[in-house]
């Protein structure tokens, strides 16, 4: 199979299309849809007249039909009239699972759209755009090929593509964000010829390059990779001073130390081009987008002598980001002054000790399974509760930032298809992916910063959908949670999660038992590795008759006692997971650092885990109410 595609060694998209090949119709079907693109399926604009009143086009409203969002969200709502309409900048913050990425990605396609027809309809002798010359065909490879499978495109076999200019660019702290904001974009971008693509680490740059060849009109992008690939000449992304719009996702994530040098090398250079810089629409935007922050003591008193952007607050350096990015008369959307979280999540705190963390977490799991997604601060965090609760028959998977990209995709699909699943991950899972009826968010450890909590609780109660995050809070965290609270405008405390002390009694007896099989796997692990090290040292300085034949035997059969041990206690525990945990009245207590004030009261055993937590508030408040009409009395 040959076509007019010539890919040469700078990256240049030259291509010209070819008139004398053409799609051969298909059987049965004449006049049919152009190549590449489904069929669309029939709708009836009264039920998306929401849509259509805010000035989306049909394309896309049919696209979104597809999807069955006949309503749009308050951010698209109030957004979307002002970057469709009004064409304005905008500086948009809203909870996460709000529907940020259609109500920047929307008028981005649209305006694309728009440009796109204007540049058909216009003269050959009006056209600022100029094709290449006519190149010399290509044999397209079994490797090209499976790139367009992966890029999304259903391509015809005579398809032949052109050259395109770079209308758009969408910047992201994270691949995985990439790879969902590419899947939103494509399903609604499905009945245009709008073509979309990923830049991430974590592949082979040669690989995007061949991506890039095809010269996609919106790259969705991380930082560094992109920066990498514009640095290495790529004939695409040079057009990338020509933009017409510029998204900047996970804003605050982007102004962190680590990321925002890349980011201020980027936007240096696409603010190259004065005139473009006049043309190009701005939408920045995130969970946690205009969430005040008091400076650090540390850095107050570097203000004054230091200049540098991650020495100020965030508050601070978005106004310097705005001013960096050169938006004009941006629109604030702001949702998220007065809660930071979704209304529709049900947050709730622990209050235990650090080496007690453990048991509240598998007594949770064992009184409210769900699809669980646990949050810890450290990759070896992580990977303890992994091993640990493996033991517990939890099936854990894991997520964390070094993790091959293979085996983070997979792990989220598993956690993705079953409604049961344990995801326990590090804060590179909090950021803006939208995994779809996650049940229950716990914080195994106190986050180091508001916006994580915001992101990490924002894994739940998505899309109008009722969630629960649950804090686990030590005695050295106690500090972050009240700063927290501060930036969270909040003057109550997080109400408290009631557990069972009889259950709790049960779970403490399987959690220790799990802690004592672990180090022993640990221990017969180490001292395997280390008998083969010193066998390989014997045989390498002595000789057989060297060999202290009863140490040996003293060895074995304490390797054996141990094996006997070890599999006694396996046997224990299976033993024990085989019979439910149960607590006949269910007296409920709530934990606390001072274990003789707790509180109790009786709950319905088959009550969820967002119902539980509002009626023990319920009750408590009830409790506190009737403490103080009696002190009145008295």
């Amino acid at each position: 199979m040959k076509q007019d595609v010539a890919a040469n060694k700078s990256g240049k998209c030259n291509i010209q299309p070819d008139s004398s090949k053409k799609p051969a119709p298909k059987k049965g079907k004449e006049n049919s849809t152009k190549p590449g693109k489904p069929e669309a399926e029939p709708y009836s604009t009264v039920d998306y007249m929401a849509w259509i009143q805010l000035g989306v086009s049909e394309p896309f409203v049919r696209a979104l039909a597809d999807k069955g969002f006949k309503e749009p969200t308050e951010i698209q709502s109030k957004s979307l009239p002002v970057t469709i309409y009004g064409r304005r900048d905008l500086l948009g913050a809203a909870e996460t699972g709000s529907g940020k990425t259609l109500a920047f990605g929307i008028p981005m396609l649209e305006g694309i759209m728009r440009m796109k027809k204007a540049k058909q309809q216009a003269t050959d002798d009006s056209s600022e755009h100029e094709l290449t010359p006519p190149p010399e065909d290509v044999e397209m490879t079994e490797e090209d090929e499976q790139v367009f499978a992966e890029e999304g495109r259903n391509l015809d076999k005579n398809y032949v593509a052109t050259e395109k200019p770079l209308y758009g660019l969408i910047l992201t702290p994270t691949r995985e964000l990439a790879v969902q904001i590419n899947d939103h974009l494509k399903a609604v971008a499905k009945y245009t010829d709008i073509n979309i693509a990923t830049v991430f680490g974590g592949l082979a740059a040669v690989k995007q390059e061949r991506v890039l060849r095809k010269c996609p009109e919106i790259v969705i992008a991380t930082p560094g990779r992109l920066w990498e690939l514009i640095q290495s000449d790529n004939h695409h992304l040079s057009k990338v001073t020509d933009i017409r719009f510029l998204v900047i996702d996970e804003t605050d994530r982007m102004l962190e130390k680590g990321h925002f040098e890349e980011l201020k090398q980027l936007l240096e250079l696409i603010n190259a081009n004065e005139e473009a810089k006049k043309l190009r629409r701005n939408y920045i935007f995130s969970a946690t987008l205009t969430m005040d922050h008091e400076m650090p003591d540390h850095l107050k008193k570097n203000v004054k002598k230091s200049k540098k952007v991650f020495k100020l607050t965030p508050s601070q350096r978005m106004d310097n980001l705005i001013e960096i990015i050169g938006m004009t008369n941006p629109k604030i959307v702001d949702l998220t002054q007065d809660h930071g979280t979704a209304r529709t999540l049900t947050e709730s705190r622990i209050l235990c000790q650090a080496e007690h963390k453990d048991f509240y977490l598998y007594y949770f799991l064992d009184r409210h399974p769900g699809r669980t997604l646990v949050f810890c601060n450290s990759i070896d965090c992580v990977k303890r509760l992994v091993s640990l609760f493996d033991y517990l028959n939890c099936q854990p998977l894991s997520l964390f930032g070094s993790m091959q990209q293979r085996q983070r995709l997979k792990n989220l699909e598993r956690f993705t298809v079953n409604p049961r699943a344990l995801l326990i991950a590090t804060d590179v899972a909090a950021r803006g992916l939208d995994i779809p009826n996650v049940d229950h968010v716990i914080h195994y450890q106190v986050p180091k910063t508001t916006e994580n909590y915001v992101h990490r609780s924002g894994r739940t109660a998505r899309a109008s959908k009722e969630g629960l995050t649950v804090l686990l809070i030590g005695p050295g965290e106690v500090k972050d949670y009240v700063k927290l609270n501060q930036d969270l405008g909040r003057t109550q405390d997080l109400p408290l999660y009631p557990t069972a002390e009889r259950a709790m009694k049960q779970v403490k007896e399987r959690v220790l038992l799990a802690r004592q099989i672990e180090r022993m796997d640990l221990q017969q692990r180490r001292e395997t590795s280390s008998r083969s090290w010193e066998d390989q040292l014997a045989k390498e300085f002595r000789s057989d008759s060297e060999v202290d034949s009863e140490q040996e035997d003293m060895r074995r059969m304490e390797q054996t006692k141990r094996k006997r041990q070890f599999k006694a206690k396996r046997l224990e525990l299976s033993q024990l997971l085989a019979k439910p945990i149960v607590a006949d009245r269910l007296e409920m207590h709530y934990p606390s650092l001072n274990i003789g004030a707790m509180q109790s009261q009786t709950m319905e055993k088959d009550q969820s885990a967002i119902s539980l937590v509002r009626k023990a508030e319920e009750q408590r408040i009830l409790e506190k109410k009737q403490r103080n009409n009696k002190k009145k009395l008295n």
